[in-house]
């Protein structure tokens, strides 16, 4: 409870630009823990700047992704909306964040080498 409660509360600069990470310790997020995290940093007036995602060390063939944030102060009347998930997953997304108007701005494939499977993550905004 307490690291839950310091890892939204702690924020730190980086390189001088105001981007934040979630704490100063790099943490990879199940899509739970990252909705939560998400929430609690909009409400503090936050977006998503990047997004890291890798496959999650699950059992085998099961899929699960684990993702990483770093923060910027939003500016007024952002929208944004962030997706983990195969590259065919995430550009049925691209479409969909395009028709209300939005678009990307930061996105990543990454490739597991034992599987040859990828997972993209990307940051869509207005």
């Amino acid at each position: 409870m307490a690291i839950g409660a310091l890892l939204l509360l702690a924020g730190c600069m980086t390189s001088g630009r105001d981007t934040y990470q979630t704490s100063g310790i790099d943490q990879w997020l199940t899509t739970e823990n990252a909705d939560a995290i998400v929430n609690a940093m909009a409400a503090k007036g936050m977006i998503p700047a990047t997004i890291d995602c890798r496959f999650a060390d699950t059992a085998p063939g099961q899929l699960a992704y684990v993702s990483k944030f770093t923060w910027k102060r939003a500016p007024a009347n952002t929208r944004y909306h962030w997706e983990i998930g195969d590259p065919t997953y995430l550009a049925s997304k691209e479409v969909k964040a395009n028709r209300i108007g939005l678009r990307r701005v930061f996105a990543k494939v990454v490739r597991d080498p034992a599987s040859g499977q990828k997972v993209g993550c990307s940051i869509w905004a207005s």
